[in-house]
């Protein structure tokens, strides 16, 4: 079992998921988001993606997070005003493309939590992200490296391993502008161990040190 098991792991790391096609159904996106710099960034990234193509949108954010919520609510409102406005965009087509809830997550470990405590702080978030994903069953699980990221990735991949039943997410990691010389720490582990389905870089000089890596320009 444990060889299976190793060897299932292998393939599923090794494999692309299907391609969508581009003009196929909208793709539900789980959408990670952190606080600070990561949101901002993920928002600039978001507002560059069609949302008639990437919808239902699922935002996880750590029960922590007192900001984020209120620039989800901006960005969504946005979304809908700019819906409305299209003549071509029928009623059914405005519900799917604004639909969106939030969803509140445990943070793996909060800024200055020591690495003892964060062992269990973790394993705890992990155990959550793994409803998350089931319930959510995303096509898409779109993040950039805040610690909220790291278990939702690791349930999706893990799923996928187990070859759950409509739970097949792609992981698409775009790593901070910030990083210049070499990966965050969570960008290392899930292009380390092929978690991450694509993971874009914004400074093509990574490129070198990162070759599967794939430079997307800069979102902000």
């Amino acid at each position: 079992v444990a060889a299976n098991l190793a060897l299932r792991v292998v393939v599923v790391a090794l494999t692309a998921p299907p391609r969508r096609p581009a003009d196929g159904p909208p793709l539900r996106t789980l959408v990670v988001l952190g606080s600070g710099g990561h949101t901002a960034e993920m928002f600039a990234l978001l507002r560059a993606l069609p949302p008639s193509r990437y919808a239902p949108r699922s935002y996880v954010l750590a029960d922590t997070d007192s900001t984020s919520a209120a620039k989800v609510d901006a960005h969504e409102a946005a979304i809908g005003a700019e819906l409305a406005l299209d003549d071509t965009v029928d009623d059914a087509k405005l519900e799917l493309v604004s639909d969106h809830c939030l969803i509140r997550t445990p943070r793996s470990r909060e800024v200055g939590q020591n690495y003892v405590t964060s062992a269990f702080t973790t394993a705890r978030a992990t155990i959550h992200a793994f409803g998350v994903v089931w319930r959510e069953a995303p096509d898409v699980v779109l993040t950039n490296g805040p610690g909220t990221c790291l278990p939702i990735c690791l349930a999706a991949f893990a799923l996928r391993v187990l070859g759950a039943r409509g739970v097949a997410p792609l992981v698409l990691y775009a790593e901070s502008v910030c990083r210049v010389r070499k990966l965050s720490l969570t960008g290392e582990i899930l292009y380390r161990l092929r978690i991450a389905d694509a993971l874009f870089v914004q400074w093509e000089g990574l490129l070198a040190k990162y070759p599967r890596a794939k430079y997307a320009g800069r979102v902000m």
